[in-house]
């Protein structure tokens, strides 16, 4: 930078140096050697000065661009150019004008944002970037992207100096870098805006509990309720806003009378537990000096309100009440019932649910009579039921003596007409002996007929004797109920025999297939009953009207412990609609022909339950029936 001639102090003495004598200038000349001297003087020092503020600009940590009042630049620092990487150095944009200057930006896709969220659109920045700068009288502060940073730009028209030396005026305009302060205050933004949503969406939580919430801190301040809290406890919002502890809840529910009805017991508690806590034994004196039907002193409702709050000091009360709790009560004014559940929060305070359950403890309260209601009509039910089914077991036996005494009366009859006709001839002989005219053809005629006769009563009588013996083994089992050991193949011929009357009479045919040799620790009355009932079943139901049928019982030998006995007819089949109830009581498509409906609920209970087995059912019309029965060949002992 030029600083002008430098002129030596010397020039000013005389030739021989001598400070002490005045140099010989010539005296017109001396004043305007002065004055220039002093311009120069004046020059250097405003030069050095420029030179320091540039070096100044130059390094400041803002970017700098001065403009003329053209709008041509005249100064630019490097902070600037460094803001725009790839731009045109400080010489080389000197003189240029502004609206160049943006364009180069912009061509080189340096200008990212302009504080809005729309995208840069080049000819329309431009446009109004250059309104803006003619329009522009003093100072105006923006945001602007560059480069993918952030910078705050301000803008000041510089007056026209009075000097001269700045004419037009000019524009300055500087730029910081704010892209780490806007970051700083997006993130408090956004933490600003992600507290204000995640409050409302707590708040939106806390209102969707289905009941009434309250959360308090550990001194029991109010912090956060939902509109269902007040209501549950009989009051506003407008109370809870303004009674912003639980103390204060508490003393404006005892001022409202709330626990007035309330008396405690001193039976509940032992003297030592009274004498230790001073607040129930204050209690107990003044509840013990109150009349009945007095209302409450103030000192009392105090008491009370220390009384409640003593439940959320360490240790709760002496009852076991404490502030962790869960449980039920009514409220004074609505009768409403309420179930609560309180909990302690560490580091937070205390937490509260409350659940109006009138409706349900209404419910279950009905139910309950309804249960009771109802177990009362099926115990009747069941009596009656058991009635009915010792009836139809009493009816199967009156049906088995009566067809044992049919089957009996041929035997029977045989055996007293060859009785009686022996008695006949016996007689007839005996007059011949005594009349002394018995010859030998008389006495083998006798002979052969009383072998006959005693062959016919042999015959018969055993006959009779099996028939007993059946009735007797069978109905002793099926009124008993008693448990035993028996051979199956044996029993289940008693069985076929002593239910003969049944399916002989409609000239049925009964086909018995069992292995020799199975034994069963089982119930022999329940398995007579349940064959018999099946046979009664075929027979009735089965069988149509004048046609005989067929029915088939097999056994397989016991494999597992497990008996398998298969039940078939050739009947006329049941009902597809009908199969899923044949077991069900009372279920029969003879009502009114004097069938019950009981026989297969019989059976399915006797297999089930007494033999501890299984049955299952096919049929299909026109195909007959096949009934399966799994059996333990051991029953479980009776617990």
């Amino acid at each position: 930078m030029d600083h002008g001639p430098h002129v030596p102090d010397s020039a000013l003495q005389d030739g021989g140096g001598d400070p002490g004598h005045a140099a010989s200038v010539p005296p017109d000349d001396a004043g305007p050697r002065r004055a220039n001297e002093r311009r120069r003087q004046e020059r250097r020092v405003a030069d050095r000065d420029a030179a320091v503020l540039r070096r100044a600009f130059e390094g400041f940590s803002d970017g700098i661009l001065v403009c003329d009042g053209e709008d041509r630049a005249i100064f630019s620092n490097p902070r600037l150019h460094s803001f725009f990487p790839g731009s045109p150095g400080v010489e080389a944009i000197q003189g240029w004008s502004f609206e160049r200057i943006m364009r180069e930006a912009l061509l080189l896709k340096l200008v990212t944002g302009t504080g809005t969220d729309e995208p840069v659109d080049p000819e329309r920045h431009v446009a109004q970037r250059m309104a803006q700068r003619r329009a522009l009288t003093g100072r105006t502060v923006d945001e602007v992207g560059i480069a993918g940073r952030w910078y705050r730009r301000v803008e000041e028209r510089i007056p026209e100096s009075s000097d001269g030396s700045l004419p037009g005026g000019a524009i300055v305009t500087t730029y910081s870098d704010i892209t780490d302060l806007k970051q700083a205050r997006m993130e408090r933004e956004a933490a600003k805006l992600e507290a204000e949503r995640g409050a409302a969406r707590l708040a939106a939580a806390v209102e969707a509990i289905p009941g009434g919430f309250v959360m308090m801190d550990e001194n029991l301040n109010y912090l956060v309720w939902n509109s269902r809290y007040p209501v549950i406890g009989g009051t506003t919002d407008a109370v809870i806003r303004s009674h912003r502890t639980m103390e204060e809840t508490l003393r404006f529910q005892a001022e409202r009378g709330d626990w007035d009805h309330i008396r405690i017991d001193p039976a509940r508690f032992s003297p030592a537990q009274i004498a230790a806590t001073p607040i129930l034994e204050k209690l107990i004196q003044l509840q013990s000096a109150r009349a009945p039907g007095e209302l409450p002193s103030a000192e009392e409702r105090e008491t009370m309100v220390a009384w409640h709050l003593m439940r959320f000091a360490p240790g709760g009360r002496p009852d076991g009440e404490t502030g962790e709790s869960a449980g039920t009560f009514r409220v004074a004014d609505t009768g409403a019932v309420v179930e609560y559940r309180r909990n302690r929060v560490p580091g937070v305070g205390w937490v509260s649910l409350y659940t109006e359950i009138t409706e349900r403890v209404r419910q279950v309260e009905e139910a309950a009579a309804a249960r009771a209601a109802a177990e009362a009509a099926l115990a009747e039910l069941r009596a009656a039921q058991d009635s009915l089914i010792q009836a139809e077991k009493l009816a199967s036996l009156g049906g088995l003596v009566a067809g044992i005494a049919h089957e009996l009366n041929t035997p029977v009859g045989i055996s007293y007409t060859a009785a009686n006709h022996l008695r006949t001839e016996l007689s007839k002989f005996r007059t011949l002996v005594d009349e002394n005219r018995l010859r030998k053809a008389d006495l083998d005629e006798f002979l052969e007929l009383v072998g006959e006769a005693a062959n016919l009563l042999e015959v018969n009588s055993g006959r009779a004797s099996r028939l007993v013996q059946s009735f007797k083994n069978v109905s002793a089992d099926q009124a008993s109920d008693q448990r035993r050991t028996f051979e199956l193949r044996p029993y289940l011929d008693e069985i076929v025999m002593s239910v003969g009357p049944r399916w002989k009479r409609g000239g049925h045919l009964v086909h018995l297939h069992c292995p020799d040799g199975i034994v069963m620790d089982s119930y022999p009355g329940a398995l007579g009953q349940v064959l018999t009932n099946l046979i009664v079943n075929s027979t009735v139901h089965g069988f149509e009207d004048g046609r005989s049928g067929r029915i088939d019982i097999s056994v397989v030998r016991p494999l597992g412990g497990e008996i398998v006995l298969v039940y078939r007819d050739d009947g006329r089949g049941i009902p597809l609609a009908d199969l899923p109830r044949i077991f069900d009581p009372f279920f029969t498509t003879r009502r009114g022909q004097g069938s019950t409906g009981l026989g297969l609920n019989i059976v399915y209970n006797l297999v089930t339950r007494t033999l501890q087995g299984r049955i299952d059912v096919w049929s299909a019309p026109g195909q007959g029936t096949r009934f399966t029965l799994r059996l333990p060949q051991v029953v479980k002992a009776e617990e």
